[in-house]
């Protein structure tokens, strides 16, 4: 099982997609990291999540129109410690890569808003920026058409694909789709959705091949861990369909706490996935070696 740190946090009080982060996830030996990589209009690449800078940042606006000459600056507010982080930059981090052996896997969520334009110009920034790592990175998205693009820039790359824009359960993201929900109880705007289905299963297992159809370029799929659940009590295993087209599966975000940790990775374990993304990681380690499950 690899153990994927979910923003490069040891734990889940730690703040996100920052340089410290990575340095501490390398020093404890977790080496399969995943970050947020924001692209900025001029062409350059930032470790934040959001579509724009307000909520957790000195800064306003879109975090795509990012004015360079105040990027220098650019801070994240950390209002119980009285203090401000640097935000950093994808330059940065490949640096710390390239200087600390040992990172097995780094995973760029690459964001994609409606407020930003990845272009050519763009993802070949991009390409070029990891180059001196590019053994050691791998670049996921949810936006299927910036992965074809990759491919198509690169075809060496190593791709993932998280299809939480096509298909999902749970609460709906208001500014993001599906915007859908059909008579399953899943979010989901493709017209397979809203057909007649005989049963959950037979829709799932149709709409599976659709995305695989979408999705087939990256090799490694992240997959919520709620939906994998909600899907494999309605009679389909992606997991398992997954695996049968060459897919490794990551599920995320699954963080472990309290008196529900055993339970939680008992049914990780019974899901059958080759990853798990989560905020903490170390307890993770721990409790799969107490199960004498080979972690990475």
């Amino acid at each position: 099982m690899i153990v994927v740190s979910h923003g490069a946090r040891l734990k889940p009080d730690n703040p996100p997609n920052i340089v410290k982060g990575v340095e501490a996830c390398i020093e404890n030996g977790i080496l399969y990291i995943e970050v947020d990589l924001a692209p900025l209009e001029y062409g350059d690449f930032i470790l934040f999540h959001d579509e724009r800078l307000d909520r957790v940042t000195n800064k306003t606006g879109d975090v795509f129109t990012l004015d360079q000459k105040v990027r220098d600056d650019l801070r994240y507010r950390v209002e119980r410690e009285k203090a401000s982080i640097e935000v950093s930059s994808l330059s940065q981090i490949v640096k710390l890569v390239r200087e600390k052996d040992g990172v097995k896997e780094l995973q760029l969520d690459l964001k994609v808003h409606a407020s930003s334009l990845l272009d050519k110009r763009i993802l070949k920034n991009l390409i070029e920026t990891i180059e001196p790592v590019r053994d050691s990175v791998r670049i996921s998205s949810c936006a299927d058409w910036i992965i074809q693009k990759l491919h198509q820039l690169d075809e060496k790359l190593k791709l993932g694909f998280d299809p939480q824009f096509y298909i999902d359960s749970g609460k709906r993201q208001e500014a993001y789709p599906p915007f859908k929900r059909n008579r399953f109880g899943y979010l989901d705007d493709h017209p397979i959705a809203h057909q007649r289905w005989s049963s959950a299963s037979d829709y799932l297992s149709t709409r599976a091949d659709s995305l695989w159809n979408i999705g087939s370029y990256a090799d490694v799929w992240y997959v919520r861990y709620e939906f994998l659940l909600e899907s494999l009590s309605d009679g389909f295993d992606w997991v398992s369909y997954l695996h049968s087209k060459g897919i490794k599966v990551c599920a995320w975000t699954v963080d472990l706490e309290g008196e529900t940790m055993e339970d939680t990775v008992d049914s990780v374990l019974h899901l059958k996935v080759d990853r798990v993304t989560t905020n903490t990681p170390l307890i993770w380690w721990d409790m799969l070696k107490m199960k004498n499950v080979t972690v990475k």
